[in-house]
């Protein structure tokens, strides 16, 4: 995926979607049930790009709403702990309510039952990415789409296994 500067003041590109999307519901859904896929395939450590979306939440939206409000962030260089069996990933996206508890390079460490969402991005050719997919088959067009690919750095998406 294609990070805003941080040399820059300019704030990355979120796409917002509503966690009870029958679609969305259906991606995690598929993720949960793939984690154990992922895991495999991070710990083989080839040349690919090993992504974890995660759910956080978001202390500003949530005070001005009155509600709990979440944010869900893809980290990137994603690794396994085997001897503590937990994963890590590194910021490289962060909006500006997070700022103030994450910023762009952190590593942050997680369960395997905190990830929403997983991607294992081999030049170009995509395994996983659920949610990318349901927001993806939202977009009208060809050109919305190739646009969305190009923005993440997808060339091609591997067939989902059921």
């Amino acid at each position: 995926m294609n990070s805003a500067h941080p040399e820059t003041s300019e704030e990355p590109v979120f796409i917002a979607h509503n966690s009870n999307d029958p679609a969305i519901r259906a991606a995690h859904s598929m993720a949960a049930n793939s984690i154990t896929n992922f895991i495999e395939l991070v710990k083989s450590r080839d040349e690919s790009d090993f992504l974890a979306k995660l759910r956080f939440h978001d202390p500003n939206l949530s005070e001005d709403s009155g509600e709990d409000q979440f944010l869900y962030l893809w980290l990137m260089d994603v690794y396994y702990h085997t001897e503590e069996k937990i994963l890590s990933g590194v910021f490289f996206e962060v909006p500006e309510s997070l700022k103030e508890w994450h910023k762009v390079g952190d590593r942050l460490g997680f369960e395997a039952d905190d990830v929403f969402d997983w991607m294992v991005n081999t030049h170009g050719h995509v395994q996983g990415a659920y949610t990318i997919r349901a927001t993806r088959e939202k977009l009208s067009t060809n050109k919305e789409k190739s646009d969305y690919d190009s923005y993440i750095g997808v060339s091609s998406y591997a067939p989902i296994v059921k």
